[in-house]
């Protein structure tokens, strides 16, 4: 079978790249000046090249840009192909870059204060999820694959998602980056996403087992998911897959004084081609293990932050760059190519799950932070602060509408609710501090040397 795309097609591939790369930057662009987080740009230049605008307003240049998959048995447009590859490219860079954060945000400091709005950042909003299930039936929101018990896993995880890249601009934004509410907060939504995208590995699994299981290990030893053992099996090797890394992964000085990883010379040669491979590596063993692959690019990310080397840093700013540039803007594009705003929006689903989910989120965070002994207004900010849900949550919503999930009613509902929490939660923590002094003194205050990152985190 050739490799290679004949002309026509190469050229049909090329013009999309392009008109998506292009939207996607543009809106990213117009996002930046209206100082909102400039994914929800990225995402509105897809919308405008979808189902929602492109296609009801020329139908005939939406199905050329972007050809409807055919039907069961036809051939695959090779332009979807390569969109999907440079999608799954871009989740994985996504979440890779999540885990570089921690480079920057990592302090002994105010274990307190980060335990305590982290556990009940988790507990609150997943204890309300639980008992509202009890309360309405979300079985019409199902996906594809019929599975319930993965639908409200994904739901609990929207309620309780944090974003590091969205709020971390925003405080770059404010001038909060080097401050302790800023620590607090990002130290916050790296524990919380951690344990969230286990569960989100958790309910893939689910679906893929009720599918007729996949290559991974936990189908070997025919485990389903209705055991005890299912969920054993995906904490435990969570945490082997980290520790497997950190050793296999992680930076080792030698005599010469170069930072690379025991008896590699992939890295001694370019530390840019051991970070993609560590990203690729990571990803396949998670998969093989039956986890979510988002969560093997995670865990690269947090293993490749511990490498501080002059040369590995440089790398993973190249890393950020060539994301930044084409995957990301192009992950988030296709997500807005994917809705539909008019068919599928529910307007009572969206406000519904928009209140209940802001309000449970941001009480989960309003008692930690108490119970942590903070001033009440620094409380509140912290509050606001994890609110933001950003592309950690469009990537959840996202990967459960391709695996069958949910709908794209509820689709479309989890996305807006990752969008206006992202843009929420800047608005209101700017109006807080221009309009309480006493508060913006407070929150702003700590700016000390010791804790002042090493960079500025990229943003999504």
């Amino acid at each position: 079978m050739p490799l290679n795309l004949g002309l026509v097609d190469l050229f049909h591939v090329i013009i999309t790249l392009a008109v998506l790369l292009s939207c996607a930057h543009l809106g990213g662009y117009a996002a930046a000046r209206l100082r909102i987080p400039p994914m929800v740009g990225e995402l509105a230049g897809g919308l405008l090249l979808g189902q929602t605008v492109l296609k009801r307003l020329w139908p005939d240049a939406h199905g050329w840009l972007l050809p409807a998959l055919p039907a069961t048995g036809g051939t695959v447009p090779p332009v979807l192909t390569v969109l999907s590859f440079c999608s799954t490219i871009g989740l994985l860079l996504l979440m890779f870059i999540g885990g570089l954060q921690l480079r920057r945000l990592l302090t002994r400091d105010d274990t307190g204060s980060v335990g305590w709005v982290a556990a009940t950042g988790v507990i609150v909003p997943v204890g309300a999820g639980l008992l509202l299930f009890e309360l309405v039936d979300f079985s019409p929101y199902a996906g594809s694959a019929g599975h319930l018990g993965a639908l409200k896993i994904v739901l609990l995880i929207e309620l309780a998602i944090t974003s590091i890249p969205v709020i971390a601009r925003i405080f770059i934004d404010l001038g909060l980056m080097h401050t302790r509410l800023a620590r607090i907060v990002l130290s916050v939504a790296v524990i919380e996403d951690v344990l969230l995208y286990v569960a989100l590995s958790i309910a893939l699994g689910m679906v893929q087992a009720s599918a007729g299981g996949d290559a991974s290990v936990l189908t070997g030893l025919g485990i389903g998911p209705a055991e005890p053992a299912f969920v054993i099996w995906h904490i435990a090797a969570s945490l082997l897959l980290l520790a497997v890394a950190a050793w296999g992964f992680g930076p080792v000085r030698t005599p010469e004084g170069e930072a690379c990883a025991r008896f590699n010379f992939i890295a001694r040669r370019s530390p840019l081609a051991w970070l993609f491979t560590s990203v690729l590596v990571t990803t396949g063993v998670a998969m093989l293990l039956g986890l979510a692959p988002m969560f093997g690019a995670l865990v690269a990310g947090i293993v490749a932050s511990r490498n501080t080397h002059a040369d590995v840093v440089k790398a993973q700013q190249q890393v950020e760059s060539v994301g930044l540039g084409f995957f990301i803007p192009l992950y988030f594009a296709l997500i807005g190519v994917s809705l539909d705003l008019i068919r599928d929006f529910d307007w009572r689903l969206t406000v519904g799950i928009l209140l209940f989910g802001s309000i449970v989120k941001y009480g989960g965070a309003l008692i930690g932070g108490l119970f942590a002994r903070e001033p009440l207004p620094m409380a509140n900010a912290l509050a606001i602060s994890v609110n933001a849900r950003g592309g950690p949550g469009l990537l959840v919503a996202a990967t459960a509408f391709s695996a069958g999930i949910v709908n794209p009613v509820a689709y479309t509902s989890l996305v807006i609710l990752s969008v206006l929490t992202s843009v929420g939660a800047g608005l209101f923590l700017a109006h807080l501090l221009r309009t309480r002094p006493a508060v913006a003194e407070l929150i702003a205050g700590d700016t000390s040397s010791r804790h002042r990152s090493a960079g500025q985190p990229a943003a999504v």
